[in-house]
């Protein structure tokens, strides 16, 4: 079962914030919409998320998207620190 390896950690209207179980860092998350998919950092020292690749996403989505990350960077760290640990490694 793929899902129970991706676990949704936000939602915002038709956009889903995943943490994959099995990713690597730096901290990120994938974000999936109706036909897309974005990956985005969360590290930045300012606090900004930085886009590392998007498929499929409209702009208007990924503008959403961004936006959305940007103001829930605390809530998608800490989902992401409690999946991988401190160090943005999993844990052994």
């Amino acid at each position: 079962m793929g899902y129970l390896r991706m676990p949704t950690v936000h939602r915002a209207g038709n956009l889903r914030f995943v943490v994959f179980l099995d990713d690597h860092g730096p901290p990120h998350v994938h974000v999936f919409a109706p036909g897309g998919e974005a990956k985005l950092l969360l590290g930045e020292a300012d606090g900004r998320p930085v886009l590392d690749w998007a498929r499929g996403m409209d702009r208007g989505s990924l503008r959403w998207a961004m936006t959305e990350t940007l103001a829930h960077r605390g809530k998608l760290l800490l989902a992401w620190h409690r999946l991988h640990g401190a160090d943005g490694e999993e844990e052994e």
